[in-house]
């Protein structure tokens, strides 16, 4: 299931080895392109098929392709 669409704010968790570039840690981005279905796992131990999904993410000028799903969240503003 897609999480985010195109125009959507948002964090970046930048703990994970992948991003070791992104200094700060409350980096922010934005949505560029759909959502790619990157493969579907079957774990056997479940009914239904995980799928994972990636995303190009626009962050400081700089595109980060195929970015996780699991690395994303949704910005959501403090009040």
């Amino acid at each position: 299931m897609k999480l985010f669409d195109v125009g959507d704010l948002v964090t970046i968790m930048v703990h994970s080895p992948i991003y070791p570039l992104m200094s700060d840690r409350n980096s922010f981005g934005i949505i560029k392109a759909k959502a790619r279905l990157l493969y579907v796992h079957d774990w056997e131990t479940e009914e239904v098929l995980k799928e994972f999904w990636a995303y190009d993410v626009v962050v400081e000028g700089h595109t980060y392709q195929n970015v996780p799903e699991e690395t994303l969240k949704k910005f959501e503003e403090e009040k």
